[in-house]
């Protein structure tokens, strides 16, 4: 692939585009936009904001694609509403809050990062707490991280769904399910399969109120646990899977989680990670790529990893029958079963 100096200024020129939408999302300026045309002045009126500087916004946003302009009135694409208006199910300010206080921050020691090989949650948070506990602090970031996690996990969870045979198991358990997207899923096409989601004691309130609101507070149950410290639960589970959290922790951290895994897990269950992998060639593709970038200035020791890493990794704590599950979606699932016999 040859780029251009342009392709480079355009690269490196993107935050201009990132800033402004998450700004407007957390304007919600869309919103008033839903169903209704206005002019600049009605929105700037609406937002209690200078005529100049809004239209300015109007602009750029409408330079981007994301508006459109009918005479003096500025309009909203009906199929733009579904992820840019907040009471929409699919909006994607959750998104644009993390990164914002989050991701942009610490992205700007990138450089720093790299040099000395270390996250950046130090200088820019002044904070020497794992990556979760940060997040976890506050309770809005809580629910802006696993809005954020669930809505990006649909279109994996759609894959998961029609590509995989749950019917043969009786119990499944989610590791880190953020909102609980995929075990709703499973609840709603295989109605007889018992299902729990594991989650960090910080996450837990959060999810059970979250469940119980949409109607599946008795239906799914949530219990604590923690796969670094093996405190886990998952003996009556003979289906296991920890949904894209594995990168975000140092090889060897994977292979302790794993192995806290396959030590909990009954003989005989089906352990399954999905990730984003790298391809064998490790020359992307270029989200994962960057994806491992953000690992390197937010995590300790983060990482992504090719298909054969993980598999590797899977085959050192004593799984069999070690495979990748491809399916429709961004992501892939990496599999292993536990012998029938063990002496772990």
């Amino acid at each position: 692939m040859t780029l251009t100096k342009q392709d480079a200024v355009n690269q490196m020129m993107g935050f201009f585009q990132a800033k402004t939408l998450t700004a407007a999302l957390d304007l919600k300026l869309f919103d008033h936009l839903h169903n209704q045309d206005l002019s600049a002045q009605a929105v700037a009126d609406k937002l209690n904001s200078p005529l100049r500087s809004v239209e300015q916004m109007l602009i750029a946003l409408r330079a981007m694609g994301y508006l459109d302009k009918q005479g003096e009135c500025y309009h909203l694409p009906q199929e733009h509403a579904s992820f840019l208006v907040s009471s929409e199910p699919m909006w994607l300010g959750w998104l644009g809050r993390h990164i914002d206080t989050f991701l942009y921050p610490l992205w700007g020691e990138l450089n720093t990062a790299v040099v000395s090989d270390s996250n950046q949650r130090q200088k820019v948070f002044g904070d020497n707490r794992s990556w979760f506990d940060i997040l976890y602090q506050n309770p809005e970031d809580v629910t802006d991280f696993q809005e954020f996690l669930g809505k990006f996990a649909a279109p994996f969870i759609e894959g998961f769904i029609q590509g995989y045979d749950f019917s043969q198991h009786h119990s499944f358990l989610d590791i880190g399910s953020g909102i609980g997207t995929l075990p709703i899923a499973v609840a709603e096409s295989h109605p007889d399969i018992n299902l729990t989601i594991c989650e960090l004691p910080q996450a837990c309130a959060f999810l059970r109120d979250r469940l119980a609101v949409q109607g599946y507070g008795d239906r799914i149950n949530v219990i604590e646990g923690d796969v670094i410290s093996g405190k886990l639960a998952l003996q009556d589970h003979d289906l296991i899977h920890l949904g894209w959290m594995l990168h975000d922790y140092a090889p060897e951290i994977q292979l302790t989680i794993l192995q806290n895994i396959y030590q909990a897990m009954p003989a005989g269950g089906r352990f399954m990670a999905s990730e984003t992998p790298l391809n064998d060639e490790k020359s992307g593709p270029e989200f994962t790529a960057l994806l491992s970038l953000n690992m390197l200035v937010s995590t300790d020791g983060g990482i992504e990893s090719s298909t054969e890493e993980y598999l590797e990794r899977f085959r050192a704590v004593g799984f069999e029958n070690v495979r990748i599950i491809e399916l429709s979606g961004p992501r892939t699932l990496i599999c292993g079963d536990k012998p029938q016999s063990t002496n772990l």
